[in-house]
Order: C-alpha cells, then structure tokens, then sequence
C-alpha cells in the first residue's frame, strides 16, 4: 500500500477500509449481547467461538472465507472491532483474554483475535477451495491495475478498463516461466449499479494545477486487490473471491450522477 491516498502501511489501512461494514451484516451480533465480566471470554480460542456462534451470521463467515487476511481483519477492526472490545471487556478488567492474546493493549488484542477467527473459518473450510482462493489471493496481488484516468470515470468505463487490464496480465502470466495457478479472473457485479454514473476514484486525482498527460512522480499503479478495496471504501462495494471470479457487490446503486469537479 502506498502513502496517503496510497496507504504503505497496515495501520492507515484500518482507517482506509473501515466504512466498508456499513455496508454489510458483519459487525451486527444475531442476538443481543448483554454479558458480564462473569461470562465474557478469556482466551483467544473462547472470543473466535463466540464471534462464530453468537455474533457472525453464515454470510458472515463466508465473506470471511472469501476476503484475503489483511483486508478482512481490517474491515473488522472498526466499527466492528469497538463492539468486540466493549463486550469482550478488553478495556476493562477482562486481563485473562488480554494476556491470552499476548498483548496487553485492547485493540492490538481485537486484532489477534480476529486473526485467528480468519484461520478458524478456513479450517472450517475445504481445503481444495482454500487452495482455489489462495490462488485467486495471490493473483490479486501480482497483477498491477494502472489506475491514471479512473478518476472522472463511469462505472461502466471502470469495470472495462479493469477487466482490460486484467485480462492483458493474466495472457502475460501465461507466457511466464511459471503460469498462473489458474487460467481465468473474471469481475462480477452484484447489486445493480447504475453503470452510467460517475465512480469516486479520489486516490487517481492529478494534483491541483497539474495536467493529465504531465510527468509526475505520483504513484499510478497497485496491485487489484488494493485497488478494489480502494475503490471499494469509496464506492460501497464489497469485494469477494469466487473463483475464478471477484464479485463485486454494491450496496449503493450510483456514487455520482454527475462528473466530479476537474
């Protein structure tokens, strides 16, 4: 990840990330919870149990599955993440689950547990569909999205040109020494975007005063996992691996009927 708005760092990606929940179920406990210091857990092991069982609907779980580490456990650091540490009384007086986490700061032992929740859901899973997801994670991760000119864009103009790109690469994987794990990575939209609207692509904006077709040292290219959850924060869609496709769900029909300013 790169600096701001190219995040280098794990932690700037928690904050990048984070809006994503409002989207989605995960982060909404299936009951109330109402537990005491008597019945909160106090081990890692107790607290993923929990989460699983009490907490994280099959949905849930199966977008866990299906989000590559990193992203999944920053998308649960907040706000679903304040709710763990609220209830799981990891700022108050729950230290057994604290040291069982090996870390004494509540929100470095959120992220321990969640973690681990992401390990737990895999071993839950098959394991030739967790060898068919690694796979897609790791073509998500080598093939570069050259983002100049998605700023301004549509929808519709956004997904071509990402399919485009990725389409090109995957036949350059082809030709390698070492071919790819898989033969196809194909985008798919869920929710019914209105593709003739504008997307917010903020990160792909020249700075003020700066040309389009001017030399600059500005990054314009990561990997499409970090571009998709880019684009994902700001344009309410949820990211998932189906191999050999990424869904990309939208929770919001159109961002922008307009163009946004130049």
């Amino acid at each position: 990840m790169k600096p701001k708005p190219h995040p280098t760092n794990f932690i700037l990606l928690f904050f990048l990330l984070t809006p994503l929940v409002a989207q989605t179920n995960v982060g909404k406990p299936n009951a109330p919870l109402t537990q005491s210091a008597t019945n909160v857990p106090k081990t890692v092991d107790e607290a993923v149990a929990v989460l699983k069982t009490k907490w994280l609907s099959a949905k849930d779980l199966d977008w866990l599955l299906r989000t590559p580490q990193k992203r999944a456990v920053a998308t649960l650091y907040r706000p679903f993440g304040t709710g763990v540490r609220n209830k799981f009384h990891l700022w108050g007086d729950n230290q057994q689950l604290r040291d069982s986490c090996g870390v004494n700061d509540p929100e470095g032992c959120s992220v321990v547990i969640f973690n681990r929740l992401w390990e737990s859901v895999r071993s839950d899973a098959d394991p030739s569909l967790v060898r068919q997801l690694d796979c897609q994670f790791q073509l998500a991760e080598a093939i570069e999205i050259n983002y100049k000119g998605f700023y301004g864009i549509t929808t519709r103009g956004l997904l071509e040109q990402l399919q485009s790109q990725v389409n090109a690469q995957m036949a350059n994987l082809e030709h390698a020494s070492t071919p790819p794990c898989q033969n196809s990575l194909t985008l798919e939209v869920e929710g019914k975007p209105v593709k003739d609207c504008f997307v917010d692509a903020s990160f792909a904006r020249h700075r003020k005063g700066q040309p389009n077709d001017q030399p600059t040292d500005q990054p314009t290219e990561a990997n499409l996992e970090t571009v998709l959850g880019w684009l994902g924060v700001r344009n309410f869609f949820m990211a998932r691996h189906v191999p050999p496709e990424i869904v990309l769900n939208y929770s919001r029909q159109c961002q922008f009927r307009n163009p946004p300013p130049s």
